[in-house]
């Protein structure tokens, strides 16, 4: 059984992500379906509409963590999802196409330093394992107010650490591309 206070944290941390995520691709939406194209795994007609439903899934997804009782359903749509994005970059490295941006950075679309790599299928992966916590049971106890401040230092924390693996993520791949490093099949 998972603690009441780790259940927590990892909703409202996936739930704060996704809603960023998808207010992000939102905003810059001309930008998310240049990148979306860029994948080439879609047939041109289908682009403006996926990234409608990338935009919808996500903040549907961000909605449900933090609002939704019962988070197995939310956790298990959390990781099919992660899965796919997992899967569409690892085709496009593998097909020598790590010059592209993966789409999810908060701050860079196109032409921007978040660039696809390795990292970013392992750090997809590794949020999908958090997300399989997010499906266990929760143990019962009460909230007390260290709980409280334990949980606002762990989501800061795990904040932190997702913005810092992201940004070493973004430096090695800038660090290869300056260094010619990657490949560009145009």
């Amino acid at each position: 059984m998972l603690d009441p206070l780790v259940a927590t944290a990892i909703s409202i941390g996936f739930g704060i992500m996704f809603l960023l995520g998808a207010v992000h691709k939102l905003t810059a939406l001309a930008e998310f379906r240049a990148i979306l194209a860029d994948y080439r795994l879609l047939p041109a007609k289908a682009v403006d509409s996926s990234a409608l439903a990338v935009i919808g899934a996500e903040a549907c997804l961000g909605l449900g963590w933090l609002f939704v009782a019962e988070t197995r359903l939310v956790a298990t749509a959390t990781a099919i999802l992660l899965l796919i994005y997992a899967a569409a970059i690892a085709v496009n490295l593998r097909r020598g196409r790590t010059h592209i941006s993966c789409g999810c950075g908060f701050g860079q679309f196109a032409g921007g330093v978040d660039l696809l790599s390795g990292w970013l299928v392992a750090r997809n992966l590794l949020l999908v394992a958090v997300a399989g916590l997010g499906s266990l049971p929760v143990a019962e106890r009460t909230f007390g107010a260290l709980d409280y401040v334990t949980l606002v230092a762990a989501l800061a924390t795990s904040m932190l650490l997702f913005v810092c693996a992201n940004q070493l993520i973004q430096n090695r791949a800038a660090i290869a591309s300056w260094r010619g490093g990657t490949s560009r099949d145009e």
